[in-house]
């Protein structure tokens, strides 16, 4: 039996892992207090070139990678070259501290359990400290593989890693749930974000996940922020950082540190 087009694109997209033909973008993390851990914060986006290229509609790659269960193999080289553009940076520049990278886990690496094993060998071959490393987990996808996301936070929370409960409303997990997964943040549902200047409920409801997840040390994030008053409400409400258009665009990662490929691990 021949291969079916599904088979045939997940093994293109496998050979571009291995040819490096995707890219890292990073998108920064503003803090909004002088209080937040980190003050040097981003994210990274992963793309594939034949998007950049204009062959392909942004995104199509990873439901072909979902169904094939093949996701963990992206993350993973995602984790890899990360490692590897730290640290580089480190070997142009001793002095430079890179920003704390927040990574999109799926669920495929969630559930595997040879993830930690990995984050913690890629580090230690790339000399690279565990807290210029965190993860994000949906909420959703939290609360389907609870047992799971727990036993990877016990693993990796000791050499300094993060993990953010993103598209967070406080309706599926509680405060208390956050803790006991030990999520160390919580990126705010983008529904609540975008809606705070004019949907009195919502300010309401960001409020009380702020102040919640205050007591438990849990710190909050905003994305896609883009208007100025809704940078004000999160200020007056002490989310810890925002994201979006209206703080930083996403912009390549590499552009920053060269020569990515001579670098360990």
């Amino acid at each position: 039996m021949g291969n079916t087009p599904l088979d045939d694109t997940a093994a293109r997209l496998i050979d571009a892992l291995n040819q490096d033909r995707f890219v890292l973008h990073q998108q920064p993390i503003r803090p909004l207090s002088a209080g937040a851990r980190e003050q040097s914060y981003q994210e990274i986006f992963v793309r594939f070139q034949e998007e950049e290229e204009k062959l392909l509609p942004p995104g199509t790659f990873i439901p072909v990678l979902e169904s094939c269960r093949l996701m963990h193999l992206l993350d993973r080289w995602v984790i890899n070259r990360v490692i590897k553009w730290i640290h580089a940076g480190r070997r142009q520049n001793s002095k430079w501290s890179s920003p704390c990278c927040s990574i999109n886990l799926s669920n495929d690496s969630l559930t595997n359990p040879d993830t930690a094993h990995f984050v913690i060998q890629q580090s230690q071959k790339g000399s690279v400290s565990g807290r210029k490393l965190a993860f994000e987990v949906a909420e959703d996808d939290a609360q389907a593989h609870a047992e799971a996301l727990a036993a990877l936070t016990r693993e990796l929370k000791p050499i300094g890693c993060r993990f953010t409960i993103t598209s967070y409303n406080g309706r599926l997990l509680k405060p208390e749930d956050l803790q006991a997964l030990g999520a160390a943040s919580v990126k705010l549902d983008v529904d609540i974000v975008t809606s705070l200047h004019s949907n009195p409920d919502n300010v309401r409801r960001a409020r009380y996940i702020q102040a919640a997840c205050a007591k438990r040390d849990i710190e909050t994030i905003a994305e896609f922020v883009e208007r100025q008053d809704t940078l004000e409400h999160l200020i007056g409400l002490g989310v810890s950082y925002a994201q979006g258009y209206g703080i930083g665009h996403s912009k390549p990662l590499y552009g920053r540190v060269t020569n990515i490929a001579a670098a360990a691990p």
